[in-house]
Parts: structure tokens; C-alpha cells; sequence
């Protein structure tokens, strides 16, 4: 039921009281004596009964619309003949006014029609046939048709009136309905844009989880597979100090015996024996040099192989931070992309806006964390090159001076075999001595370099540590901010 039939629907018990309510007044308001009193009740009652009768039948119709305005202007037709010869006839003639202003509560302007026809035709037969029924002072058509003409401007105004009042009141109504279709539709796409939200952000801290478990995953085993090299590395830099170190000793005690070697080799005209005991003193040693040389050989190439898998797993740790960095940049252009359809749907986008500013901080944050360990990674490349390089100076040198062993060697045995010429295998063997001490201080020098070398490999391993140290608390810091996002 649309706003106009409500009004009538209500304005029509209002009119079938006023109806009931002219009854009433045609039987008390008539004076006694007057014209025909019981007939004139008797009709306005009529006309009262037609009327509820219309209503009860077709509500608030057209014909009860027509019956009910008709019967109400006829008991004010009754009521002014009622009042013939009375003083207030006259004044009766203004109900007819105030009627057909009541009767506007239909909003239907039809309803003037009839009743200023109705109007005017009573005014103008009483005024043909008993004109005391119409105007105190009897025949007066000038009058009767005045009082049609009145009629007839107050009931065009009223039309206008209804009319207006009508379409604003339907346009008001079709305003309302459409604006709670529209209302029904805002509400509508809240609640999709709302369970929309919550799914994504569902989906985003799922996807966020998985990534941040998965990242975990890789990040740790590359962790404990650095850890373990930095351990092999710094165990192999102790053991090429302690071969350093004693490789040093024994060059200095190499060095001593040639010292001796020199000094027997002047007095060896007077004890060749003695001078065989210093070859074979010098055998020993040399064949021990040898051994030494052959140790620090082998934990040089350990040495070697550890920092070669160093090597690879720092450009493991690389490539994993080439995919965070890559994540970073995903996760920055879903960020534009979210803030772009945030403020494309305007206010409501407001709160995923807030979160697109803060997962765009976070990709920057990871972006500049994956820089920091990228710079420390190169670093640690450049200090496992140092290292290789240094490795294999210090093999090259130990392979000369374990050929040098051998070249003493074979000279101390062909002097025990050329003992018959004693004297010029004493000249050779004063310069073997003194090109044997020259070669021990060679020796003595790469042993130090060595030593220095396995320290710049401790200490690399030590800055290797520190750094793998701060790259699982970045790991864990950015882990934990991904999962509280």
C-alpha cells in the first residue's frame, strides 16, 4: 500500500464521522417547527448510511470516493434548507466551503467536479422553484450564480492544490523507495566488501605464514650448513697455525744444523767420521722436514676444500637472498596495487588502505635487510678468495720446499757414498750447507706466512660467525613481523 492510500484509507473514517456527525447535527441544530424536520433527518441519514455502506463495500474506491463526497455536500444542501426563514441561512452557505476544503483529503482533484456541480445546481433550482430554500430574501440569480462562481474558483484552487500535493507525495515515495532500494544495496555491498576483506586478509595471513615457514625452512638449513663450515674452517686455520708453527721450529732447527754442519765441515779434515754423523744428523732431519712438509700439504689442501664449500655456501646464501629480495618486490607491487584499489573505492577503502602502507613498509624493510646481508655476503666472498689465494701461495711454497728436501737428500747420500774424496765433497758440502741455510730461512719465512695466513682464515671465520649471527636475528626479526602482519 502505497502513501496515498494510507492518507485515504485513514481520511476516509475521518469523512464517514462527519457524515454521521451532519446527522446529528441535522437532528439537533434543526429548528423545531421547521420545514419538513423529519424528512430532512431521515435523508441526511440516508445519505449517511449510503455512504458507510460504500465504504464497507469498496473501501476507499472510486465509487465511494464519488458517494461519500456527493452525500456530504447534499447534508449541507439539507442543512441550509433546514435553516430556511432562520437568520443563520445565510451562514450555512460557508459549510458549503468548508466541505469541499475536507473534501481534499482524498488528494483525487476528480472530486471538485461533482461537487461544484452539485453546489451550483441546488443554488441555481432552489432559486427557479423555492428560492426561500436557498436565500433568505427570496429569487436572486445574480446571487446564485455568484456563489457558483465562488464555488467554482475555490474548488479549481483546491484541485491545484490536491493535484500538487498528490505528486509531491507520490514523488516523495518513489524518492523513499528508491532510496531504500539504494540503501538495500549499500548494505548489500558492505557486507561483500566486508566478508571480501576478511577473506583476503584470511588468505594474506595464510599466504604471509606459508612463506614465512617455508622461508624459515631454507633459511635454517643453509644456517646449520654455514655453521658447520665455519667450524671445519676455523679447526682447519688452528691445525695450518700448529703446522705452521712447528714447521718454523723445525726450520730453526734446521738452521742450527746447518750452523753446525758449517762449523764441522771446517774441522772435518781431522774427524771424517764426525763428519759422517753430521751427515747422517742432517739425513734425519731433512727426512723429518720432509714428513713436516708433507703434513701441512695435506691440511693445506683440507684447508683448500673448506673454504671451497664456504665458497658455495655463500652463494647459497645469494641465491636465497636473491628470492627474498624478489619476494620484496612482489610484495611491494601487491602493496601499490592494494593502495591503487583502496582509493579507487574510495572511503570504505580507508582501513585496507592503512594495511596496503604498512605491507609496502615491510617489503622496504626486507628489501633494505636483503642488502645489508648481500653486502656482508660479498664481503665474505672477497675474504674466502683472500683465503684461497693465500692457500695456494703456501702449497706452492711447501711443494718447493719439499723438493728442496728431497734435492738435500740425494746430496747427503752422495756424500756418504763420495766419502773417498773427502776433501772436495767438503768444499760441496760447505756449499750445500750454506745453500741448505738459505733455503731453511725460506723455509722459516713461509712458515710465518703460513701462520699469518691461518690467522686472516680465523679471523675471517670469527667475521663469518659474527655475520651469520646477525643474519639469523634479521631471519627471525623479519620472520616475526611477517607472521604479526
Amino acid at each position: 500500500m502505497g502513501e496515498v492510500e494510507r492518507l485515504r484509507t485513514r481520511f476516509a473514517r475521518f469523512l464517514i464521522a462527519i457524515l454521521w456527525a451532519n446527522v446529528g447535527l441535522l437532528l439537533v441544530a434543526t429548528p423545531a417547527g421547521g420545514p419538513a424536520q423529519s424528512n430532512l433527518i431521515v435523508m441526511g441519514a440516508a445519505l449517511a448510511i449510503l455512504s458507510t455502506l460504500a465504504w464497507r463495500i469498496d473501501r476507499i474506491g472510486w465509487v465511494t470516493r464519488q458517494v461519500a463526497s456527493v452525500a456530504l455536500i447534499g447534508q449541507v444542501m439539507l442543512l441550509v434548507y433546514a435553516f430556511a426563514g432562520h437568520p443563520y441561512q445565510a451562514d450555512l452557505h460557508m459549510y458549503f466551503f468548508a466541505m469541499l476544503a475536507v473534501l481534499a483529503g482524498w488528494l483525487d482533484w476528480r472530486i471538485f467536479l461533482p461537487a461544484t456541480l452539485a453546489i451550483t445546481a441546488h443554488h441555481l433550482a432552489l432559486n427557479a422553484f423555492n428560492s426561500m430554500g436557498v436565500f433568505p430574501g427570496g429569487s436572486d440569480i445574480k446571487r446564485a450564480f455568484l456563489h457558483g462562481a465562488i464555488v467554482t474558483v475555490q474548488a479549481a484552487a483546491l484541485s491545484w492544490i490536491v493535484w500538487a500535493l498528490r505528486q509531491a507525495v507520490e514523488s516523495s515515495e518513489r524518492e523513499r523507495s528508491e532510496a531504500l532500494a539504494a540503501r538495500s544495496i549499500a548494505d548489500e555491498a558492505r557486507r561483500d566488501v566486508a566478508e571480501t576483506t576478511a577473506r583476503a586478509a584470511h588468505e594474506r595471513r595464510r599466504i604471509l605464514h606459508d612463506l614465512a615457514n617455508e622461508f624459515e625452512r631454507k633459511i635454517a638449513g643453509i644456517a646449520r650448513a654455514v655453521i658447520a663450515s665455519i667450524a671445519s674452517l676455523r679447526a682447519a686455520s688452528v691445525q695450518m697455525r700448529t703446522g705452521a708453527e712447528e714447521v718454523s721450529q723445525r726450520s730453526v732447527a734446521a738452521s742450527k744444523a746447518s750452523r753446525s754442519s758449517s762449523s764441522n765441515v771446517v774441522a772435518i779434515t781431522a774427524a771424517t767420521a764426525e763428519l759422517a754423523s753430521s751427515f747422517t744428523e742432517v739425513d734425519r732431519q731433512v727426512n723429518e722436514a720432509a714428513r713436516l712438509v708433507g703434513d701441512t700439504t695435506r691440511q693445506a689442501l683440507t684447508v683448500l676444500d673448506r673454504v671451497g664449500d664456504l665458497s658455495r655456501k655463500v652463494d647459497e646464501i645469494g641465491n636465497v637472498t636473491n628470492v627474498i629480495s624478489t619476494i620484496a618486490r612482489h610484495t611491494n607491487l601487491l602493496a601499490l596495487n592494494a593502495s591503487i584499489e583502496a582509493a579507487r573505492i574510495g572511503n570504505m577503502g580507508g582501513g585496507f588502505a592503512v594495511v596496503a602502507h604498512e605491507i609496502k613498509g615491510l617489503a622496504d624493510e626486507t628489501w633494505r635487510a636483503t642488502e645489508q646481508i648481500q653486502s656482508q655476503i660479498d664481503a665474505i666472498g672477497l675474504s674466502g678468495a683472500d683465503a684461497i689465494d693465500a692457500i695456494d701461495a703456501m702449497t706452492a711454497t711447501i711443494d718447493t720446499l719439499n723438493q728442496i728436501s728431497i734435492a738435500v737428500a740425494a746430496v747427503v747420500e752422495k756424500q756418504n757414498v763420495a766419502t773417498a774424496g773427502i776433501a772436495e765433497n767438503v768444499r760441496r758440502a760447505a756449499d750445500e750447507t750454506v745453500t741448505a741455510g738459505g733455503h731453511i730461512d725460506i723455509v722459516s719465512r713461509v712458515a710465518e706466512e703460513t701462520g699469518e695466513a691461518a690467522n686472516h682464515v680465523a679471523d675471517s671465520a670469527d667475521v663469518l660467525s659474527r655475520q651469520s649471527a646477525d643474519l639469523d636475528t634479521e631471519v627471525a626479526d623479519f620472520l616475526g613481523r611477517i607472521r604479526a602482519a
